[in-house]
């Protein structure tokens, strides 16, 4: 557990998108030790740089694509950062594969197959991995959905489908978790001005949504400020 001489070590999922950057930069300017994970290498960069110039320990950085993420080297991940930094405090799932709206009909296999590597099955094999350290150090694991794409409206496909899931997995990690030391939170983080909204609005003005900073100050505060409950 972190002490106060200590940072808390938190590990972000799609680091190098909008949610996840600011996300990153926030917990950054708390003084956080963050591992930062994308396939994005040159994004990972750019956010690196931001966090070592808010004054935090320079970050972990993981260039892995989460559709090669397997049981061996998701357990090498995490093994890795709990040898490295002590203790993992926080994991939160910013990464998300989508491809734009589209009818169930016209999806490509691979594509549909790597909808679900990356916003389901990587996510659950990081949390199952991560949970003993998380459990010890009371900590927190927070699962980002989006609602609206899990409602099982048309056109949402592969990207919606996962959302419904994700959702109820998560709310499995949380029952099963209450009261075992790791806070466990499903979080909307509702209209963002991010890559993945402009691929679904198109005719949106940007400037009409909010930053992802607002949505990223919910998630330090459950980081930072969780000690006692656990949500769904």
């Amino acid at each position: 557990m972190s002490t106060p001489d200590s940072p808390k070590t938190i590990l972000i999922t799609g680091a190098a998108g909008g949610l996840g950057g600011a996300l990153a930069r926030q917990c950054a300017e708390r003084g956080a030790q963050l591992v930062l994970l994308d396939r994005d290498k040159r994004g990972l960069g750019r956010v690196c740089t931001e966090v070592e110039t808010a004054g935090a320990p320079a970050p972990g950085f993981c260039d892995v694509d989460l559709c090669t993420l397997n049981p061996e080297n998701c357990n090498e991940l995490i093994t890795g950062i709990v040898e490295s930094y002590g203790a993992l405090h926080g994991l939160v799932h910013c990464a998300a594969r989508f491809d734009g709206l589209q009818p169930m009909d016209q999806v490509a296999g691979d594509a549909w197959l790597e909808h679900v590597q990356v916003n389901l099955n990587a996510p659950w094999l990081l949390a199952q991995t991560a949970l003993p350290a998380l459990r010890s150090a009371n900590g927190v694991m927070i699962f980002s959905i989006n609602e609206e794409a899990g409602q099982g409206a048309a056109y949402w496909g592969p990207y919606g489908a996962t959302q419904g899931a994700l959702r109820s997995m998560a709310s499995t990690f949380a029952e099963e978790t209450a009261g075992t030391g790791c806070h466990v939170f499903c979080l909307d983080p509702g209209p963002m001005r991010t890559g993945i909204r402009a691929k679904a609005y198109h005719s949106e003005d940007p400037s009409s949504v909010p930053a992802p900073e607002a949505a990223a100050s919910r998630y330090c505060e459950l980081l930072f400020e969780t000690g006692t409950s656990s949500a769904g």
